[in-house]
């Protein structure tokens, strides 16, 4: 539990900017260099030397350079601690490597981070390319399918599963949206353009299931009596309800159509379902 408080604190301190680090070395200067000065002033025996022997603006001076000579732990040998001052060079010097220590700590941590944002936009892009060509062949797979049942009026079996195939898949795809949306905004918020485009991949796949349902119905094809694809289409419609209102909420922005239109078709499949099977 103690190691578990430590490092929370740590976590706190590197959250700090860089200033504040600054501030912090700066400060330990000018307190590590009034302690050498009031040594020098009032107990030169335990000051460096010669800060105890010089005049009193030569003190000052000589006190802030060997703060600062100490905080980088560089010694030259031009002043050396004596006394009690061995005791502060010491001390001085095990803070001043701390906040070192904690700046390298802060610079390795950001670059960590920048990599890692970096890396997570170039993932969830790669799903953004990968929605909309997939929703794309499903679109494609749904007009060979079409082409099919105008021109033969009839739908063999591989067609038959490949329809349901081509649902099962847009399942899959519809399914990842709302990766976009979850973990640390920070990291990666998808733009508005993306997003525009990844609505209308969606409302045009499911416009498309609309246009198929009405060339069956044109041509006469009793497409409710094949179970497997039926299913599938059900649980495509039921995916999209369940997905649509979450991912308009979590959306940044405020153009909300789209969803609608979104719910529309698939509201619309629905329905159409449901007056078949009656």
């Amino acid at each position: 539990m103690p190691l578990r408080r430590h490092s929370l604190i740590i976590e706190k301190i590197l959250q700090l900017p860089y200033s504040a680090f600054g501030i912090l070395w700066g400060g330990l200067v000018l307190a590590f260099a009034a302690m050498y000065f009031g040594l020098g002033q009032w107990m030169p025996t335990q000051a460096p030397t010669p800060i105890g022997s010089e005049s009193l603006w030569k003190s000052l001076g000589d006190s802030i350079y060997f703060s600062v000579i100490t905080s980088t732990t560089v010694g030259y040998g031009d002043i050396i601690p004596q006394g009690f001052s061995k005791v502060l060079a010491a001390v001085q010097s095990v803070f001043a490597f701390f906040v070192f220590g904690l700046c390298i700590s802060k610079l390795v941590s950001n670059k960590q981070e920048m990599a890692i944002r970096q890396m997570h936009k170039l993932t969830l892009e790669d799903v953004f390319r990968n929605t909309r060509e997939g929703l794309y062949i499903v679109r494609k797979d749904f007009d060979h399918i079409m082409a099919q049942a105008e021109a033969l009026k009839k739908i063999d079996e591989e067609h038959w599963e490949n329809l349901a195939v081509a649902y099962k898949q847009a399942q899959s795809i519809i399914a990842e949206i709302p990766d976009f949306y979850r973990g640390d905004g920070d990291l990666y918020t998808i733009d508005e353009r993306r997003e525009q485009l990844l609505q209308e991949a969606v409302h045009r796949t499911l416009h498309r299931i609309n246009q198929l349902i009405d060339v069956f119905a044109r041509v006469g094809i009793d497409w409710i009596a094949d179970s497997a694809s039926v299913s599938e289409l059900l649980s495509l419609v039921t995916l999209v309800h369940a997905i649509t209102p979450d991912w308009k909420n979590n959306s940044p922005y405020t153009q909300h159509e789209a969803f609608e239109d979104i719910l529309g078709e698939s509201g619309k499949i629905h329905q159409r379902m449901v007056n078949v099977a009656a």
